[in-house]
């Protein structure tokens, strides 16, 4: 891929795919902090129809520091894939580790939108000492700090396209070139995060009793959508494709084709149950098929020149975990001790399958 296309990447499905989690935690903080300060405007009555109409600095200047932080941060972070390769690679625990913590803290936002209790209202990232000071205006200073923290810490939190982009980064083996492609990656993602701020902080202003209910029902349902992805990566056995799963089975003709499906999917050869899973930009094929209990599996993923999420794969009950680049093919091979139905995914829980052990 050339920057080009990498900047086009970033543009379309990875502007996309980053803001299911990162967008609705950048969301989350602007909202929160536009809250307290219209709260104290209107306390000193303030507020005036030009400044709900007008762009101003607390609108712009908090989206302006994430975005920035979050380049330099990703930058960094290609120099050193570039340079040192996969060792600086994000741990995938860190990484399920930060999921749960933005679906908490987006769920904790609509509870302070809500009113639920006094003690959400102290949600927001306080500033230390030496930024309030040399920032004289609270506001401002809070504008600056929290998105710029989020910001840096958002290479911890990277959606399936971001680490397809990291892989090639690792693959690039050079520190600049490495640096070039992480940098021009986060700048295709850039209009659609700004766009999400400024209109964050508008529609927080103008719409103040609106916004808040509509954006608790937005965010509550971004933190379901955030843990009970972080519980198919884990392949938990709650969760709310499992729950439904006997409910729904009934109403569809799923059962139907998984059975041809199936029979196409695995074919025995020698010693070896042999299965092909094709990563396509909308999830894998098949996503349903079953081996037999202690005979080993070969399983073969094949991506045909796909960037989305589903290029990183994990496969967490038989320790698979990979990033398949585009237009390559990886095998693993394991051995199903235990009888059940199996889930692997993608990184962030987007896109399912499922292996039944019989």
């Amino acid at each position: 891929m050339n920057l080009w296309t990498i900047f086009l990447t970033g543009l379309t499905t990875g502007g996309v795919s980053c803001a299911a989690v990162q967008g609705g935690l950048l969301a989350s903080i602007i909202a929160n902090q536009k809250k307290q300060e219209l709260e104290e405007k209107d306390k000193n009555k303030k507020i005036t129809p030009e400044t709900l109409t007008k762009i101003d600095q607390l609108d712009w200047l908090p989206v302006t520091m994430f975005l920035s932080s979050k380049f330099i941060s990703h930058v960094i972070l290609g120099f050193l894939l570039g340079g040192l390769g996969s060792v600086f690679a994000i741990n995938q625990g860190v990484q399920i580790t930060l999921q749960i913590f933005t679906a908490l803290f987006m769920f904790a936002t609509a509870m302070n939108f809500l009113d639920v209790h006094p003690i959400f209202r102290h949600l927001a990232f306080t500033p230390p000492k030496f930024l309030r000071k040399l920032v004289k205006n609270s506001s401002h200073s809070q504008a600056i700090f929290a998105p710029a923290v989020l910001g840096l810490f958002s290479i911890f939190i990277p959606c399936g396209v971001t680490q397809s982009i990291e892989v090639l980064a690792i693959a690039s083996g050079n520190p600049i070139q490495g640096a070039l492609i992480m940098g021009t990656f986060v700048l295709g993602t850039s209009p659609l995060f700004a766009l999400l701020g400024i209109v964050t902080a508008k529609l927080t202003e103008n719409w103040r009793e609106i916004f808040n209910k509509t954006a608790a029902a937005i965010l509550i349902a971004l933190a379901v959508y955030s843990f009970n992805a972080t519980l198919i990566v884990l392949d938990s056995p709650v969760t709310i494709g499992k729950i439904s799963e006997k409910v729904t089975w009934f109403f569809s003709d799923e059962r139907f084709s998984q059975k041809k499906t199936e029979a196409q999917a695995v074919k025995q050869v020698g010693d070896l149950q042999k299965v092909t899973i094709e990563i396509k930009n909308n999830g894998y094929y098949p996503k349903y098929f079953k081996v037999k209990k202690d005979v080993p599996v070969e399983l073969t993923l094949s991506n045909g020149g796909v960037y989305s999420c589903a290029s990183s794969f994990i496969f967490r009950e038989f320790d698979i975990s990979s990033v398949v680049k585009a237009n390559t093919k990886e095998a693993f091979t394991f051995t199903p001790k235990e009888k059940g139905k199996f889930t692997f995914s993608c990184s962030m829980g987007m896109y399912t399958g499922v292996m039944e052990v019989i």
